[in-house]
Formats: C-alpha cells, structure tokens, sequence
C-alpha cells in the first residue's frame, strides 16, 4: 500500500521505471493483505468491531486523499476510492460465505423396515435429521437465531450488493484482491491434500482471464495479475504468530491515513 501511496503521488516526480516498479510491488503486495484480512476474520473476538475498524480506515484514508487534493494544486485527481474499500467489500464477501458454508441444512436418514409399508409399500424410510448448530463459525462471528433459508438469503443478497459495488464503484484493484480473499478464505475452509494446488491453478486462471479480458475491453496491459506472485510467496512463507499488546495491532490502522499525508507533504516539497 505504501509502494501504491508513492507511486501515486510522485508521479511525475520520479522515473517513470521507478513509478512502474512501485506499482508491481503494490500489487505483489496484495495477497499478504488478503491473507491477513482472513486470518483476522477467523481470530478475532469481533467480527463486527473488526468491520467497523476496517470502515473507519477506509474513511480516514479517502478523507486524507480529498484533503490533499484541496490544499495541494498538483496533486492527482482522486479517480478512484482507495482500496481499503475494496477490503470492505471482501469482508462482506466473507461473511456471506461463512453464512452458506457454516450453516448446514436439514438432512434425511435412510433406514430399512422390517416389513414394507402399508401405504406405500416401500421398506425405506426416511427420518430428518435437523442440523439447528453452525459449523465451526469463526468466534468473533454472532449469527440470529433465524431459519437457515433466511440466512441463505442475506448471504445471496450480500453478493449482489458487492458484486453491484464492484461493477459501479471506482475501486482500486478490487475484482483481484475479492477474488484472492477468496482463495485465502477456502484454503483456511478446505480440507483436502490438495487445496493448494486447486487454489493456486484457480487463481492462476483467473488472473490470466482477467488480464486478457482487461485488455480487449481497454486496449491498456494492467499488471495486477503480477500479484500471483504475491500469492505464491504468501502459500510459501510460513504463518508465524506473535502475541502483541491490542494497541500495537491498532496502530496500523492509522498507517495508511497517516501515509498519504506524508507521501503527500514531501511530494509537495520535492516538487
């Protein structure tokens, strides 16, 4: 995100390899962004306040972009919103996901009658098995006591609404960075031997239709499918956790925010 800050406002500034490097680090840089925004999901105690932590950075973070393009002349055109927006979306993503594959449905037993009914004259019969518990729900995650047809249909509407934001919204890079948390989000789900290797050959796929879908609808090579890379280093790397006070991990909250007023000052210096 860093990389991307700079790159951004030092356009112009600096060679443009340089700007170009930057912005392939950006995107390198995604996926570890993607893996720690599912991680927070399953580990922490709130998944609403973690929600509302993220809303409140993206905020911060475009109220720092609007307020440098008002005091500042030479400073980029806020096009887009920035992409800590897009990891709202991807959290929304998350949590419909979870309400489709935690919750699970009804099942009917089978049993053999001694003697065939009556009725129907069959020797099966069928016994519902009700499934009234989620399955291993993150612990941070409150799901109502409501059916799970009605569940079913805010996960389902909480996928239209994000697949409309998507659409519509000028986001930054969020058809990748959506579909990356997804990977991430199955792998953690998943408990095949072979989940990597489908994770990654999806991804991989994905990447490559939308770089060349990319192209014939703009005519322009976007490197964000470069982030595969990213993707790889994060399956490679091992997960190590460090126990740190709260407030530690509450200040990178205001990393981003605090970013784009500094990149921006010494922009306007330099300049």
């Amino acid at each position: 995100m860093l990389c991307g800050t700079v790159a951004v406002f030092f356009d112009g500034i600096l060679p443009s390899c340089v700007i170009l490097a930057l912005t392939i680090l950006g995107y390198i840089g995604m996926p570890f962004f993607a893996r720690a925004l599912v991680d927070g999901f399953f580990l922490t105690k709130s998944t609403y306040k973690y929600f509302l932590r993220v809303a409140l950075t993206a905020f911060l973070s475009q109220a720092a972009i609007l307020y440098v393009y008002l005091v500042w002349d030479r400073s980029p055109e806020p096009e887009r919103f920035n992409i800590v927006f897009t990891w709202l979306i991807a959290f929304t993503f998350l949590v419909g996901l979870e309400l489709l594959v935690s919750l699970p449905r009804d099942r009917v037993a089978s049993m053999n009658l001694l003697e065939p009914n009556q009725t129907s004259h069959s020797t099966r019969y069928g016994v519902v098995i009700s499934s009234t518990e989620a399955n291993n729900l993150p612990k941070g995650m409150k799901v109502p006591n409501w059916p799970r047809t009605t569940l079913h249909g805010i996960a389902i509407m909480l996928f239209a609404i994000c697949m409309v934001l998507i659409t519509f919204m000028p986001l930054t890079m969020s058809m990748m960075s959506v579909m990356c948390t997804i990977m991430f989000y199955f792998l953690h789900r998943w408990k095949i031997d072979s989940r990597v290797l489908v994770a990654t050959t999806f991804y991989c796929a994905f990447a490559a239709c939308y770089t060349y879908l990319y192209f014939r609808m703009t005519g322009i090579v976007t490197w964000e499918g470069i982030s595969l890379l990213g993707f790889l280093l994060c399956l490679l790397l091992p997960s190590k956790k460090r126990k740190k006070p709260k407030w530690f991990y509450r200040l990178f909250y205001l990393f981003y925010p605090v970013s784009i007023l500094l990149c921006a000052l010494v922009a306007s210096l330099v300049s």
